[in-house]
């Protein structure tokens, strides 16, 4: 049986990153992603009533701001207009860029782009490569060590369930 996925991702890198992950071999279940930044935006309700039952919602977010109630109030959402869905938690403790380094070889994440500092990531220059998962895979890429720090207390009262998405 096909698993109905959706995620919710925060910025375009997100979804480079995503759409890598889901070329094969397969690192995550594959599935429709939507740019959203759930931290600070409320999902609209005509997205809300269009995620059928039984799918997987994922949600996918950076941690280094601990402000959470519009979090809070998207999980409420998705709860109140989503029945039977499952949630799925993939925070990035702190933002991408140290989930980067954390699942991968490099010991600063501006060895990924070739940029003098971490400041100097350019993110967009990952995020246009038309073959992320290639520069990913040349560092020795690791799924099972993305999404799974603890994230910062104001973010407590979510779940690390990653791995009902991961392959």
């Amino acid at each position: 049986m096909k698993s109905n996925v959706i995620y919710f991702v925060e910025g375009k890198c997100e979804v480079a990153l995503l759409q890598a992950l889901k070329k094969s071999p397969e690192k995550i279940i594959s599935g429709k992603i939507k740019e959203f930044n759930l931290v600070q935006k409320i999902i609209p309700k005509s997205i809300l009533i269009s995620i059928r039952p039984e799918t997987k919602v994922v949600f996918v977010f950076d941690t280094d701001v601990p402000v959470t109630q519009q979090l809070r109030n998207n999980i409420n959402q998705v709860k109140k207009f989503c029945p039977k869905v499952e949630i799925v938690f993939l925070p990035q403790v702190k933002n991408l860029e140290d989930e980067l380094e954390r699942c991968t070889d490099v010991s600063r994440i501006s060895d990924l782009t070739q940029s003098a500092s971490k400041k100097g990531f350019q993110k967009e220059i990952f995020c246009a490569n038309k073959n992320c998962r290639a520069v990913l895979d040349k560092h020795n890429f690791d799924i099972n060590k993305l999404w799974i720090t603890e994230p910062p207390e104001a973010f407590s009262f979510i779940t690390l369930n990653g791995k009902k998405i991961k392959k």
